[in-house]
């Protein structure tokens, strides 16, 4: 059964939060979860349902993001609760800040009981817009490596996680861009350990990923080699495809997962500057990004960073 937005799920979240005011559904995927932006009122009191503290605590957040998700297997929850964990324990601009979050699995105004649990999250909202829906302002090379190396800044707060957290979903609709150009990282639901066989792993016939950004490696659910290295193949394909205004794997949206998959895996993208799209130095990071094999990419953190260093300042 999807969940969806209606009267009725709207009506239940007044009975949880009794100020609050949906402003907009955000487009989610279909059946995994309802995304609202909306803002309390005035203070909302959150008692027994609060994670952080069993007293009655008293918020107003203001603007926030709410997310509704329909639990349907225990390892929903555990992989929405890893990312709340996660995102708690960075406390990093580049990422939104998380107010709370539950679990509900009745109505606490009429104590009827829900067919299927809720987890709730509210999250901070971001003043800006997915990289998705601002390409534009990412025509030139020198802005799409300086996006880069904000971004590397931003995930290897995962990446030297002491868990040593993999993102796996990287791709324009999780990056949101302020104002001033800077991102920030949003949905870590697939989030992984490196070594772990993680827990959505039975229930995909293929790693968990977005297929147009994965990785060779997820494209094969190759869990032992998914590392940061693969986040690393992520960045390639996003800097490659602002460029060179095409995704390199997927042609259009109709195009089957399987196909796209398998040209990840197979087929090699022409480089930038062939396309005449970027100099040869960005063009060789990108291609570098974009190895097949992740022992061919760059071997650490900063030894990436260091290279859009010296691209960047080299063309000032």
């Amino acid at each position: 059964m999807q969940l969806r937005d209606s009267p009725a799920l709207r009506e239940v979240l007044t009975h949880f939060f009794p100020s609050i005011q949906i402003q907009q559904i955000v487009p989610a995927p279909s059946g995994q979860r309802v995304v609202y932006f909306c803002s309390f009122a005035e203070y909302c009191a959150v008692g027994e349902y609060s994670k952080s503290d069993s007293q009655q605590n008293w918020y107003k957040w203001g603007n926030v993001v709410l997310k509704v998700s329909q639990d349907v297997h225990p390892s929903v929850i555990a992989r929405l609760e890893k990312e709340i964990e996660i995102l708690n324990s960075l406390n990093s601009i580049f990422y939104p800040k998380l107010y709370y979050y539950d679990v509900f699995s009745e109505d606490p105004e009429t104590e009827a009981k829900f067919q299927y649990r809720l987890f709730i999250t509210v999250e901070e909202r971001i003043n800006g817009e997915s990289l998705n829906h601002c390409k534009k302002r990412f025509t030139k090379e020198i802005a799409v490596a300086r996006l880069i190396l904000q971004l590397v800044d931003g995930l290897r707060h995962l990446w030297e996680h002491p868990q040593r957290i993999v993102h796996r979903d990287l791709k324009p609709d999780n990056i949101l861009i302020y104002p001033d150009g800077s991102p920030v990282i949003i949905d870590l639901g697939i989030i992984r350990e490196e070594g772990s066989g993680g827990i959505t792993n039975t229930f995909w016939q293929v790693g968990p990923c977005s297929p147009a950004y994965a990785s060779p490696e997820q494209a094969r659910n190759d869990k032992r080699n998914i590392n940061f290295r693969s986040d690393f193949f992520a960045l390639g394909v996003i800097a490659y495809e602002l460029l060179s205004e095409k995704n390199p794997f997927c042609e259009n949206q109709s195009d089957l997962q399987e196909e796209v998959l398998q040209r990840v895996i197979e087929y090699e993208p022409k480089k930038l500057s062939v396309l005449g799209r970027a100099s040869e130095p960005f063009s060789n990071i990108v291609f570098h990004l974009m190895a097949k094999q992740p022992y061919q990419r760059y071997r650490t953190v900063d030894a990436l960073r260091q290279a859009l260093v010296n691209f960047i300042e080299g063309s000032q």
